[in-house]
């Protein structure tokens, strides 16, 4: 792999991030126990939910940590992966079949049990659990992990976060393309991010993959050229403490919303600035701040802190190993849990205790291990070493 735009072979502090998303991600998900029954309980809200106060950021847009794993995959596919595919060093038949021993047996796996688990829970409460799209043409588009693109559809099925994972192998074939045409720069990038800003209130989730993704690039071209320069370190600094602002700005306003509230008490003319030219809810206005700014910002400081600094998350890396481990099991255990609550009675409020949640991730940090350890790696073993030939691994 071309990693000499870095001085490191591995951004550890890139990997911890993708971790740390993860994790937030379930936060997000924990309003899924309210509906363990079929139905939703009535009277919820979040403030019931285990650390409220202190996970509020996280329980209000903790779904955008998606678009946190959309950048790091645009940062990491370039530095690694722009050069060899360009220059033909890895063959398109080599790219697939990497992507696809490192995806698939877990997507798989975790597709085949959620299907089994809803249709328990269908059978035992005449409705779904949290995602209702789990007809045969949704497990048939699964299978080929394009549910969420052929034809376009914002609909979730059986495991339902593996839509993220659709959209990844999107992202992977429109990449692959570009880089074997030799279309580089930081000009295409930036007319990608372009692009899915203009599709995003036709096609959200779509949208959403292509403008973190490419934003992604962009942080790459951005680090590669700041880190080379003399004034690097002051530099790297500049760029953190405009990263800290941005997220000092992102959580006053979850707690206090002045931003949203100037905006909607603003006259008229200023108000209507704003919705005519940035969006007409709040939903498009976060994602703006969130997919140009904050999200870059923070990609931005870990890879220029690492590679300019010198410093090392070896121990942290390890979240990001398991990361797509746990993304990929978090929403089965729900499901399971939910069954197990119908046999015992459990209710919504049991699952509302700090107690459960911290439960809950040891399981799922605990399962994600195992998976990664004897299941995904070895299944990626094995997968490459029966497939790939010897012209095969020269990248021809």
């Amino acid at each position: 792999m071309n990693s000499s735009a870095f001085k490191s072979q591995r951004l550890y502090s890139i990997d911890a991030l993708r971790g740390v998303a993860a994790l937030a991600i379930v936060v997000w998900h924990w309003q899924h126990f309210f509906g363990i029954s079929g139905t939703w309980m009535a009277g919820w809200n979040r403030g019931m939910e285990p650390f409220y106060i202190w996970l509020k950021p996280l329980y209000e847009y903790g779904w955008a940590a998606v678009d946190l794993f959309f950048a790091v995959s645009g940062f990491v596919f370039y530095w690694l992966y722009l050069e060899p595919v360009a220059t033909r060093e890895i063959s398109p038949g080599r790219f697939a079949l990497q992507r696809f021993s490192r995806l698939y047996p877990i997507y798989f796996l975790t597709l085949i049990v959620a299907a089994v688990l809803q249709y328990l829970f269908h059978h035992a409460t005449g409705s779904y659990f949290i995602f209702d799209a789990n007809d045969w043409q949704h497990f048939v588009r699964s299978l080929f992990l394009v549910q969420q693109w052929v034809p376009p559809d914002e609909m979730q099925s059986f495991n339902g976060p593996a839509w993220a994972v659709s959209i990844e192998v999107m992202l992977y074939l429109i990449f692959f393309a570009g880089a074997w045409l030799k279309v580089r720069g930081p000009l295409p990038a930036a007319i990608m991010v372009l692009i899915g800003f203009v599709i995003f209130p036709w096609e959200g989730q779509i949208a959403r993959g292509i403008s973190a993704f490419f934003m992604g690039a962009l942080v790459f071209y951005a680090a590669r050229s700041l880190a080379a320069k003399p004034n690097a370190k002051a530099i790297t600094i500049s760029v953190a403490v405009a990263a800290l602002l941005a997220w000092i700005v992102a959580v006053v306003e979850v707690y206090l919303g002045p931003i949203g509230s100037v905006i909607r008490n603003a006259p008229a003319p200023i108000m209507h600035f704003f919705t005519d030219n940035f969006g007409r809810n709040e939903y498009q206005l976060f994602m703006y701040g969130w997919i140009l700014v904050v999200s870059p910002l923070t990609l931005l400081t870990l890879a220029l802190h690492e590679d300019v600094f010198g410093a090392r998350y070896e121990r942290l890396s390890y979240l990001g190993d398991i990361s797509y481990s746990t993304y990929m099991i978090h929403f089965c255990m729900q499901l399971g849990l939910a069954l197990i609550a119908l046999k015992l009675g459990w209710t919504p409020n049991d699952f509302m205790s700090g107690l459960a949640m911290l439960g809950f991730y040891v399981v799922m940090i605990l399962l994600g291990a195992l998976s990664y350890k004897y299941f995904e790696r070895p299944m990626q073993a094995l997968i490459r070493g029966k497939f790939t030939k010897p012209a095969l691994a020269k990248g021809t």
